[in-house]
């Protein structure tokens, strides 16, 4: 799991933790009807805007996000250069006998051993590229909204409370539930939105400009090979995508 999700996530309970137990009466905090208005309301809003299967996938996908990393984009440059030196040593055909790769590159690299064309191997290859980017922002957009729908919902169960509040007057053993309702489904609400929400979203979006990276150097890599390029000289074209820490020692330019 990626240490930084897990550290927010753990701060954020364990921060609204502190602050309900340092009060007087935690449990106050639990309200089954704001947890019914806003939970509930969210999932069917989301569900009548969204497919369902679109929903499961962006849940799928945002556990991949939290769950899993990316490799690094030095070791998959490494990689590449790899298969462009055996490529020259051995050919393409003894190639693909020993090809230690797959998804993406396995694709463009069995299209480069069956003597595509350079135009179709990008054709295919740009195409799944912006596949991937909307499926992303599918994802990406199913969590914003949520975090936009969970304060709507908030306030709805605080107009619920404030119209039980103003029907209770003329009985004061009612007014409590009812002020709980008001601003725990505010509370809810926000608590959705800004902890969960949000952050899922903005880390589908990081995780995304990562993948995307990692298939535009694939994509580089896999049209280097099939024009035949010099492993130094693609080493240094794939360089130019990642930042200076990042490159090998030995193609960093001196001076």
């Amino acid at each position: 799991m990626d240490r930084g999700s897990f550290l927010g996530v753990l701060l954020g309970a364990l921060l609204l933790a502190v602050a309900i137990g340092l009060g007087p009466n935690p449990r106050i905090f639990f309200n089954p009807a704001g947890t019914i208005v806003v939970v509930g309301g969210v999932i069917a809003a989301t569900m009548i805007r969204f497919p369902l299967e679109h929903v499961s996938y962006a849940f799928t996908i945002a556990s991949r996000a939290f769950f899993t990393r990316a490799p690094e984009t030095r070791a998959l440059v490494a990689q590449i250069v790899g298969l462009s030196q055996r490529a020259r040593r051995e050919g393409l055909l003894n190639l693909e006998k020993s090809m230690d790769v797959e998804g993406f590159l396995a694709k463009g690299m069995l299209m480069v051993v069956d003597q595509s064309d350079r135009e179709h191997i990008h054709a295919l290859l740009a195409a799944e590229l912006r596949s991937t980017q909307d499926r992303h922002l599918q994802g990406q957009e199913i969590f914003r909204f949520i975090a936009l729908s969970a304060p709507s919902f908030g306030m709805v169960g605080t107009l619920i409370g404030m119209i039980q509040l103003f029907a209770s007057i003329k009985d004061p053993t009612n007014i409590g539930g009812a002020m709980a309702l008001s601003l725990l489904s505010t509370l809810y609400g926000a608590v959705i939105a800004y902890l969960l929400a949000i952050p899922i979203a903005g880390k589908l979006e990081l995780r995304s400009k990562e993948e995307l990276q990692l298939k535009q150097i694939m994509l580089e890599g896999v049209l280097g090979i099939q024009a035949e390029m010099n492993p130094t000289a693609l080493e240094a074209q794939l360089n130019a995508f990642l930042a200076p820490r990042e490159r090998n020692p030995q193609s960093r330019p001196r001076g």
